[in-house]
């Protein structure tokens, strides 16, 4: 029987990530004294969320997946395509957003969210809070967020050849789903996976029994994934990912309150990876080996029921994004040291659906940006209890904007950290890095649209990003109680934003506006005995932009949140094949001061979830599962969403849902 696992006793990582080594496909497993520190493929601080918690769970959309973890938002309230992440208080468009590898995101519109994922797919969710190793790719400001899909190996029996799924479910508030797979080997060295799913919701209530307009939507989803074993060590890899989200919203799909241009519209995101590459595992200098190639597409179309941004009723446009590349990572050892190294190149692409704007002054209607890098990490065991991760990327980034303008520039991004095992079950860390991120496509809306010829220009001396991390944290896990302790500090210096000035000729221009400076701590700790379990967890983080709070419009960059507590505990039934669960999320009343405003107020807000997971069969062929979300029913606006607006006195965002009484049912045979 698979408990849900505490939120708080398994999230914190040490080694975790050391599945997601290219060597893994052939199961070679590590070996590590039990007292003395251990390489890692990625930072201490990574934090795994699992399948196994997403199902238990019964998440179903971006803000079901991080819901559990401390230090991660994700605001826009019940409607999916309004949901953006939140990493200690910093939006994705700063972050490395990968899924299975290959560059995700791509800021389409601020108004929307830009990470659309179905939680069935994923195998695992790696997070890294602040700054990342090298070998996980370019311009990490904040951190990472890595998403993995699921192989066959994942579904299939031990004892199992081929298999099938079925899944169903059904909310009260207000939607259903259902899909099914087929996985299995087709041979003994080839496997495969394949897998769709469709999920409608209709317009949810709120707390107060108010029903949100426009918040519904139709999304359809799909995966195709297989592995073939070449021989002994080698193995080639194939991976289709693709999603649909379609539905009527605002033109401004998270502002329900906006009173302004603000029309209805038929609306739809159409996204989609393929992913394929080797893979190595062997003997020899280089031990493995993962050269993978990718292509991302991403189109967000409208259509216009009234004129608006300059095109008339029943026009068609909207944005594309294309991101195509190469990833290698080796793997080597010297002595005890072990050795990761690579490159990257990738190359993105956005360009303007339909444009009425291309010519315009000089406006070409499209943008290139392209990253190369190098990089190379090693983590060196000092004696018994220290090791040392040590680890450097050097890119070359280059950028034409749609405006013909060129950018260039590069740079060295380097991270070091220092872990100290005290004993079996105490270990400290202290670690640094600094990330330089070149200036890159702008939001693909704003290539086409604005009130002016000339708004959203690049200045012509944009200059990178560069940002500093630090962080030092503790961590304790004796097998039966654990706790964690993080103190961090960021900055980003020439953060890149758009800034109006509607009296000078160019009404609003791209630049580097200033400092982003953040700091905080989070808190974990989690016990367990028995069938029993339980977890408590608090974390903070102060971001400002050049000494100000950040505001609700601090679009592309973050947003100010109280601090939050985390609660679960849980109760396993072997006799009843069950698991039991009670999550518990409390943010604090915020006081800020964003400029240009004053000093607000974010209300606090307490919010309660039960889970309960059957397994009639004693195993995961039979899974049911009965959560209810939000049990007392509160009204409340989630305080990462854009919420208040002091100049109108209302709120423009979506409230999140009310009670939601959800049913799952899963049968694999």
């Amino acid at each position: 029987m698979k408990a849900v696992p505490s939120l708080l006793t398994h999230r914190t990582v040490l080694a975790a990530a050391l599945a997601a080594l290219p060597g893994a496909l052939f199961a070679q497993d590590a070996v590590l004294a039990p007292v003395e520190v251990s390489e890692q493929a990625y930072s201490e601080t990574t934090v795994v969320v699992t399948a196994e918690e997403l199902e238990a769970t019964d998440a179903r959309d971006t803000r079901d997946i991080f819901q559990g973890e401390p230090g991660v938002s994700v605001g826009g309230g019940g409607n999916a395509i309004a949901q953006k992440i939140y990493v200690r208080n910093i939006e994705d468009t700063l972050l490395t957003v990968t899924l299975d590898g290959a560059p995700q995101g791509g800021n389409i519109f601020h108004h929307q969210g830009r990470i659309l994922i179905n939680p069935d797919l994923l195998e695992r969710v790696e997070i890294d809070k602040g700054g990342t190793v090298a070998s996980v790719g370019p311009g990490g400001l904040a951190g990472s967020v890595r998403m993995t899909t699921k192989d066959a190996a994942d579904l299939l029996r031990p004892d199992q050849r081929f298999g099938a799924m079925l899944e169903a479910g059904a909310s009260s508030n207000e939607g259903h789903r259902y899909g099914g797979a087929l996985y299995g080997k087709a041979t003994d060295v080839l496997d495969f996976l394949l897998y769709a799913n469709r999920s409608k919701t209709e317009d949810y209530e709120d707390g107060d029994g108010n029903e949100q307009p426009n918040s519904g939507s139709d999304q359809q989803s799909g995966l195709f994934k297989a592995n073939w074993r070449l021989a002994p060590g080698h193995a080639l890899y194939l991976g289709y990912q693709a999603l649909e989200d379609e539905g009527v919203r605002f033109l401004r799909p998270h502002m329900t309150g906006f009173t302004g241009n603000n029309a209805l519209a038929p609306q739809k995101l159409e996204q989609s990876t393929l992913t394929a590459g080797y893979r190595y595992a062997g003997e020899g200098f280089v031990e493995a080996a993962d050269l993978g190639v990718f292509v991302d597409e991403a189109e967000n179309t409208r259509t216009n029921t009234t004129a608006v941004f300059g095109k008339p009723a029943g026009y068609k446009y909207g944005e594309e994004l294309h991101a195509q590349g190469v990833n290698l990572l080796l793997e080597s050892r010297l002595g005890a040291s072990h050795l990761r190294y690579g490159l990257n190149h990738h190359v993105r692409e956005a360009e303007a659906i339909n444009p009425t704007r291309k010519g315009v002054a000089g406006n070409t209607g499209g943008e290139e940006s392209t990253v190369t890098g190098v990089f190379a990490e090693a983590a060196i065991p000092l004696g018994a209890r220290f090791l040392l991760d040590l680890g450097a990327r050097y890119d070359w980034y280059a950028y034409t904007d749609n405006h013909d303008q060129d950018f260039d520039s590069q740079g060295l991004s380097p991270n070091a950290a220092l872990t100290l095992q005290a004993t079996d079950a105490l270990g400290f860390r202290l670690g640094a890095s600094r990330t330089v991120r070149g200036a890159g496509l702008k939001e693909a809306f704003m290539i086409d649209n604005g009130p002016g010829p000339f708004i959203y220009r690049n200045v012509a001396d944009l200059d990178p990003e560069t940002a500093d991390n630090v962080e030092l944290s503790a961590n304790y896990d004796d097998g039966r109680f654990s706790f964690r302790a993080a103190a961090f500090r960021m900055t980003i210096d020439d953060y890149i934003s758009l800034v109006f000035d509607r009296a000078a000729p160019i009404p609003a221009s791209r630049r580097n506006v200033g400092e982003v400076e953040s700091e905080g701590y989070e808190l974990a700790a989690g016990w367990r005995s028995g069938n029993f379990r339980t977890g408590l967890a608090v974390s903070y983080a102060h971001p400002e932009l050049d000494g100000e709070d950040l505001s609700d419009g601090d679009f592309s960059l973050g947003v100010s949140t109280g601090r939050t507590w985390l609660f679960d505990i849980g109760y396993a039934v072997p006799a009843w094949n069950m698991d039991l669960a009670w999550a518990s999320r409390y943010v604090e009343e915020l006081d800020y001061d964003p400029a240009g405003t004053g000093e607000q107020t974010k209300d606090g807000y307490a919010v309660h979830d039960l889970y309960a997971n059957w397994y009639p069969q004693g195993k995961d062929r039979v899974r049911v599962t009965f959560s209810v979300r939000n049990l007392f029913d509160k009204f409340y606006y989630d305080q990462a969403s854009y919420g208040f607006d002091p100049a109108r006195g209302i709120f423009l965002g979506y409230p999140e849902p009310g009670r939601d009484v959800r049913l799952d049912v899963s049968w694999k045979f």
